[in-house]
C-alpha cells in the first residue's frame, strides 16, 4: 500500500522542528511574501534555505506556499523568488494564481506544481482542467465529499490532497471578498481579517430575527474516527490546517495524526481512537468541539460554533457553588488538575477564568478564588493544559529525527582506504590516507567498524555497514574519525544539493494586445423583470443572463433577446458540483444549437467543458485575474474576455492589457458557501421563497443573503453596491466592457440603476433604507 503523506503546517521555525520530530513527511511553510498567511511569523530566504536543507536531511519534503494572487507590478519581484526556491530545491510551490502557475512551468519546470485550495476546485472536471494545466497536485475544496474525492481518484491520475484538523473557512477558499470589503483586508491577498469569527444580526424583512451570533464560524475539522476510509479512497496527502497556531498546537497533531495514519496502514482491523488522544486535541485547540466538515454531508449547524469562535478547550467540570463574600468557587473536577493549568468557566452571559496552583485529583471537589461571579452548574474548561504543554515541548526540543544510510568500508594494506555512506541513489565516498603493515599493534576490524559507525551527531542512522578490512593493518584512530566525518560531510552535501538549479537569467513578460476603442456597457440580470427593463436602452448590445438551471426561462430570455437584436449569454454558477455540471452537459446541445452568442464561466471545470465550443467565452471576476500572466494564459486557451479582479485599484488596472471586462454596478457576493443560515436555523426559502434575509453586522452595515436552492448554496452579497464612474475612474484602461450587475433589485429599481450609472447620477432605494452608488478607488 503507497504511505500517505502527512503535511504539516509551519509558520516559525519552532513549529518546524514540532513537526519533523513527531513524525510529517512534509511540511508547507511561506515566505514573507506572496502566501496566504501574512500574518504568520513566515521566514525571510535565508531562512528558508535553512529550513529546506534542515528537512532534506531528515528526509522530509518542503512544499512552499505562493498562494495569493499576484498583481502585475509584483511580477518581477515575485520571479525573483522563485528563482531562489528553484536554487534551495524546494519540493512544491503551491499556486492560486495561473499566470504564476505558468510561470513556473515556464522558468522552473523542476519544481512541482500544486493548485491551492484558493482556486476553489470542486469537480471532477476542476480536477481534470488543472491536470491538463500541468499540475501534479491538486488541494481540493475543503467542501468536497469522500464520494466526489473517491470518483476523482478513480477518473484522473493526479495527486489529490485533501485537509485532515484544523480550522475551516465558512466560504468557499477563493471565492471569499468578505474581509476585502469589511475591512480593506483580502483574503485572496493573505491578509484575511476572518469576520467569519463575528457576531451578526438576522433580519426577516429589515427586522431582528435572531440576535448577536456567530452564524459564520464552523468547528475545527477533526477526522480520526474515519482515517482508515479516507486512506482506503487513495487520497494521497493528509493537511493539517495551522501555520498561525504554537508549536505546541502542530506537535499534538502530527503526534496523534502519525500514530493513527500508520495503525491505519499496519493494522486495520484494530483500529480504534483512544480516548486519550481525542483530549489531547480537544485541549490544545478545539472550539466547542469538532467536525467532521463535509466528508459525509453536505452543510449543517452542526458543523458550527455559534457559541463562540474561540478556542474552549476541555470539559473537566462544573461549578458546584460560588461564595461571593470570599469569592471562593467551589469546583468538580472529572480530570486531575495540576500546577499551571488554566481554567475557564462559562457562564450564561460572562467568562471566568482562573488559574490552578497545586494537584486536585480527579473525582473530587476543590475550592479557588474567582474574582468575577459564576453560576452554579457553569461548565469549567481546562483551556492551558500545563502538563500536557510541557511533555509536547520536550518532543521537539531535541533533534532526534535521522534518515537511514549504509556504509561500505574497504580496507586494504597499501592502498587508501576508502568509506562509501548511501542514502537513496545518492552514494558519497571519503578516501582517507594508506593503509599501512602494523608494526606491532593493528588496528583490527573490529575496532574499525566501532569508530566508523559513530555517526551520532549527524543527522544519519548507520541501517548497515560492510567492512572489507585487511588483517595485521595500521591507521591512527584519528584518521579514522576524520574519514567518517568527511564522507558524512559530503552526503551532507549531495542530499541538500538534490534539485537545486541556477539556471535564471531574467525574466521575459507575455505580451497581450492593449483594447484600444471604447469600452460598451453590458447588462446582468437574473430575471425576466430585469431583463425587460435592459431591453428597452439602445445602448446595451448584449445582455448577461443568470442561468438557474432552467431550460425553459432561459430560453424565454433568449427569444426576448434575440427578438430586440441583443446578444446574449449564459452566466454560469460560481459552484459548479457533479448535479451542476451534468445538467450543463445535458443542456448543451441546446444552446450551442440556438442563437446565443456566448458564455460567462466562473469555475475551472465549465471551461474545460467548454473547451471545444465556438461560442465566445468570457472568463467571469471571480476566477481571480490580476495579472497580464494570467490574461494571457486565459487568451491562449480560447477565452473571448476577461472579467478582472474586483480587488484591483485603478493604478493596478492601468497595468493590465487584453480584452478585459470590470463590474461598476453590482451587490457581489462577498461569500458563495455549501452552509445556509436559513437552512440552519429552520427557515429554508425553497418551497416558498416569500421573505428576505439579511445578516447586520456589529457596525449595522447589512449584507443580503440569497440562495441558490437548487444547487443548495448560499451567498452573502455586499453591504451595498459597487458603483464605479467608468469616465472619472476607468479611463487610460484596457476594459472592452463595463458590466452592470442585477442581483436582488425589482423593475423600477433596474430602471432607476440604469438611469442613475448611464447619467451619473445618485440614486436610493425605498426598499433599502440606505443611498448607495459611491465610488470607489
Amino acid at each position: 500500500m503507497k504511505q500517505v503523506e502527512l503535511l504539516a503546517p509551519v509558520g516559525k521555525f519552532e513549529n518546524a522542528l514540532a513537526a519533523i520530530e513527531n513524525g510529517a513527511n512534509a511540511i508547507f511553510v511561506g515566505g514573507k511574501v506572496f502566501n496566504a498567511r501574512q500574518f504568520a511569523d513566515n521566514f525571510d530566504e535565508d531562512e528558508l534555505g535553512k529550513i529546506v536543507n534542515y528537512c532534506k536531511l531528515r528526509g522530509v519534503k518542503t512544499h512552499i506556499t505562493v498562494n495569493t494572487l499576484i498583481k502585475e507590478e509584483e511580477l518581477g519581484a515575485l520571479m525573483d523568488y522563485l528563482a531562489s526556491l528553484a536554487r534551495f530545491g524546494v519540493d512544491a510551490v503551491i499556486v492560486q494564481d495561473l499566470g504564476v502557475a505558468e510561470l513556473i512551468k515556464r522558468y522552473f519546470p523542476q519544481i512541482e506544481l500544486h493548485a491551492s485550495t484558493q482556486m476553489s476546485a470542486h469537480s471532477l472536471e476542476d480536477v481534470l482542467f488543472l491536470k491538463h494545466f500541468g499540475f501534479k497536485r491538486v488541494v481540493l475544496a475543503r467542501e468536497m465529499q469522500l464520494t466526489e474525492i473517491k470518483k476523482i481518484k478513480e477518473e484522473v491520475d493526479i495527486e489529490i490532497e485533501t485537509f485532515i484538523h484544523g480550522a475551516l473557512c465558512y466560504s468557499y477558499s477563493g471565492q471569499c471578498l468578505f474581509s476585502s470589503q469589511i475591512g480593506g483586508r483580502s483574503g485572496n491577498r493573505g491578509r484575511c481579517a476572518q469576520p467569519c469569527r463575528m457576531t451578526y444580526d438576522l433580519l426577516e424583512d429589515g427586522e431582528e430575527k435572531i440576535q448577536s451570533t456567530y452564524f459564520l464560524s464552523p468547528k475545527d475539522l477533526y477526522t480520526l474516527n474515519f482515517l482508515p476510509e479516507l486512506i482506503a479512497t487513495g487520497i494521497d496527502s493528509f493537511k493539517m490546517e495551522g501555520r498561525m497556531k504554537s508549536p505546541e498546537y502542530v506537535a499534538s497533531v502530527t503526534q496523534v495524526y502519525r500514530k493513527y495514519i500508520d495503525l491505519a496502514q499496519k493494522d486495520p482491523k484494530n483500529y480504534k481512537v483512544e480516548q486519550e488522544d481525542l483530549e489531547t486535541l480537544q485541549s490544545i485547540f478545539n472550539r466547542g468541539g469538532f467536525s467532521e466538515g463535509y466528508y459525509f454531508k453536505k452543510a449543517g449547524i452542526d458543523m458550527l460554533t455559534e457559541k463562540t469562535p474561540k478556542n474552549i478547550g476541555l470539559r473537566v467540570g462544573h461549578i458546584v457553588k460560588y461564595d461571593k463574600r470570599n469569592k471562593l468557587a467551589t469546583i468538580y473536577t472529572d480530570k486531575t488538575l495540576n500546577p499551571g493549568d488554566g481554567l475557564e468557566i462559562w457562564n450564561k452571559k460572562k467568562h471566568a477564568g482562573t488559574g490552578i496552583s497545586k494537584v486536585y485529583p480527579a473525582g473530587q471537589t476543590f475550592t479557588v478564588r474567582v474574582e468575577d461571579w459564576v453560576d452554579e452548574k457553569s461548565p469549567v474548561y481546562l483551556s492551558k493544559n500545563n502538563t500536557l504543554l510541557k511533555v509536547l515541548r520536550k518532543s521537539y526540543e531535541k533533534s532526534q529525527r535521522k534518515i537511514p544510510v549504509q556504509g561500505w568500508v574497504q580496507g586494504k594494506i597499501g592502498e587508501p582506504v576508502t568509506y562509501t555512506l548511501s542514502y537513496q541513489d545518492l552514494h558519497a565516498t571519503a578516501v582517507g590516507d594508506i593503509l599501512e603493515q602494523a608494526q606491532s599493534a593493528p588496528l583490527t576490524k573490529e575496532v574499525a567498524v566501532e569508530k566508523l559507525s559513530k555517526l551520532g551527531s549527524t543527522s544519519f542512522e548507520l541501517t548497515s555497514l560492510e567492512v572489507e578490512w585487511e588483517s595485521g593493518a595500521y591507521m591512527t584512530i584519528s584518521k579514522l574519525n576524520e574519514l567518517r566525518r568527511e564522507a558524512a560531510s559530503q552526503l551532507e552535501t549531495l542530499i541538500c544539493t538534490q534539485g537545486q538549479v541556477d539556471t535564471y537569467t531574467g525574466y521575459t513578460p507575455s505580451e497581450n494586445i492593449r483594447h484600444q476603442e471604447e469600452a460598451a456597457y453590458v447588462v446582468q440580470v437574473s430575471t425576466i423583470e430585469q431583463l425587460k427593463v435592459a431591453l428597452t436602452y439602445d445602448t446595451f448590445k448584449s445582455i448577461y443572463w443568470e442561468w438557474q438551471y432552467n431550460d425553459t426561462i432561459t430560453q424565454e430570455a433568449l427569444e426576448l433577446c434575440v427578438a430586440k437584436g441583443k446578444a446574449m449569454y449564459i452566466v454560469f454558477p460560481a459552484i459548479t458540483k457533479e448535479k451542476a455540471i451534468l445538467k450543463i452537459k445535458k443542456s448543451l446541445p441546446l444552446w450551442e444549437g440556438s442563437g446565443l452568442t456566448g458564455y460567462v464561466i466562473r469555475t475551472l471545470g465549465v471551461f474545460y467543458i467548454l473547451n471545444t465550443s465556438e461560442k465566445e467565452k468570457v472568463i467571469d471576476y471571480n476566477l481571480n485575474t490580476m495579472n497580464n500572466e494570467a490574461i494571457h494564459q486565459w487568451l491562449e486557451k480560447g477565452a473571448t474576455r476577461i472579467a478582472i479582479s474586483a480587488e484591483l485599484s485603478k493604478e493596478e488596472m492601468e497595468g493590465l492589457a487584453g480584452p478585459l471586462e470590470m463590474i461598476i454596478y453590482g451587490r457581489l457576493p462577498v461569500m458563495i458557501t455549501e452552509q445556509c443560515v436559513l437552512g440552519n436555523h429552520k427557515l429554508c426559502q425553497k418551497k416558498q421563497p416569500t421573505k428576505q434575509y439579511s445578516l447586520r453586522d456589529r457596525k449595522g452595515a447589512i449584507w443580503p443573503l440569497t440562495t441558490d436552492c437548487v444547487g443548495c448554496k448560499m451567498q452573502i452579497l455586499m453591504h451595498e453596491p459597487l458603483f464605479i464612474d467608468p469616465e472619472k475612474y476607468l479611463y487610460n484602461t484596457s476594459l472592452a466592457i463595463y458590466r452592470i450587475w442585477f442581483t436582488q433589485e425589482n423593475g423600477q429599481e433596474t430602471k432607476d440603476v440604469l438611469e442613475s450609472v448611464l447619467g451619473n447620477k445618485p440614486v436610493t432605494f425605498k426598499s433599502q433604507k440606505a443611498s448607495f452608488l459611491k465610488p470607489i478607488d
